[in-house]
């Protein structure tokens, strides 16, 4: 899947703007301030319902406006046609519309545009904390298996519940039921995470010129317990939670599980932010998210967008160009922001160029 064109109207400094995208490379330049980034995060909106930048709507909206609102045009290439979708939201609400119809839910939108966003923040990806990095292997077995979204959704809403017996003792009579489903979900969500991270191992393949400098990357899922629990058994797993429901109790809330999960990322079997300087984490963070795309992506056909804002900051030399050719390789379409065109231009030599000024874009 690509997209062929982008509406925005009414994101920060963007008024009203549209862009007919090229099938492989695009290019977005302009000054600082000039709505570059907005784009972006436009486009981030219509994927996965929230900015890059701010979990707050109301910061997106540009003033004195009321409503944001993303469209896109998809090219659907394994079925062949294309058709349209959108997204408008509102400080508390949105309205979402694909091929003409209203949906309810973001993630049915986001199943058609599998976005990989690389920005100067990605570096948290290794840095920062667990839920980063669950969010960032949960989005490959979002599009991997269909049945993923689901359970995800179902196991957040039982942990809720049981959170709640855990805080208000007059609910604690439910506690055991809220136990026996959150386990019943563990074994679930870890199978489909480990499945996903064998596909993100054999897919980081393709960053192999990014990480010839940086040393051997290792991936390791932890399941949310101790290394002694095998997620995967539903009897130990009883076993644990009945040893642990007292500790649980006095703390207020669910202290294992799937949702205390992590992907530690390790160079040559030491923690990578023990060892590598800032530059090499984000190069490491890079090259996971361009393996994110891929394994997102099952086959050439399903393709999928890789945005990155702000292509050159914090690399050297050297590691832009292994970046460069590495990008150049990639089926994915791909939509780079800088402030010089030029550099970008000479290296995607394909690329279809816009300059973006004052919040409107214009083909160059």
């Amino acid at each position: 899947m690509w997209l062929s064109k982008l509406v925005v109207s009414n994101c920060r400094i963007i008024a009203s703007t549209e862009l007919e995208l090229a099938p492989h490379a695009n290019v977005i330049y302009g000054n600082n301030a000039s709505g570059k980034s907005s784009l972006l995060e436009a486009l981030a909106v219509l994927s996965r319902g929230r900015s890059f930048r701010t979990p707050r709507i109301a910061e997106l909206i540009k003033r004195g406006e009321e409503e944001l609102t993303v469209s896109a045009r998809v090219e659907d290439g394994v079925a062949g046609g294309s058709y349209p979708v959108g997204i408008s939201k509102r400080s508390q609400t949105s309205r979402i519309r694909i091929n003409h119809a209203d949906v309810q839910q973001q993630a049915e939108l986001s199943t058609h545009i599998p976005l990989t966003l690389i920005h100067p923040g990605s570096v948290e990806l290794v840095t920062g904390s667990p839920s980063l990095r669950r969010a960032f292997i949960d989005w490959i077995a979002f599009y991997r298996f269909a049945d993923f979204n689901s359970a995800w959704r179902n196991y957040q809403r039982i942990l809720k519940q049981r959170n709640a017996c855990l805080r208000d003792p007059k609910q604690r009579y439910a506690f055991p039921q809220w136990t026996e489903q959150l386990i019943t979900l563990q074994p679930v969500l870890y199978r489909y995470r480990v499945q996903a991270l064998e596909t993100l191992q054999h897919d980081l393949q393709i960053s192999h010129e990014l990480l010839m400098n940086l040393g051997e990357p290792q991936l390791q899922l932890t399941s949310g317990f101790p290394g002694s629990i095998n997620p995967e058994d539903t009897a130990q797993l009883q076993q644990f939670f009945r040893e642990k429901a007292e500790q649980e109790q006095k703390q207020g809330f669910s202290l294992y599980g799937a949702h205390r999960a992590d992907l530690h990322i390790l160079l040559d079997g030491i923690p990578a932010v023990r060892v590598a300087s800032r530059g090499q984490l984000k190069i490491l963070a890079v090259a996971l998210l361009l393996a994110q795309s891929h394994a997102a992506a099952e086959t050439d056909a399903k393709r999928g967008i890789i945005a990155i804002d702000d292509l050159a900051s914090e690399l050297d030399e050297q590691n832009q160009q292994a970046l460069y050719n590495t990008l150049r390789t990639t089926q994915q379409q791909l939509i780079i922001t800088g402030t010089h065109h030029e550099p970008l231009r000479n290296r995607f030599a394909d690329a279809r160029v816009f300059h973006v000024e004052h919040g409107k874009a214009s083909l160059r």
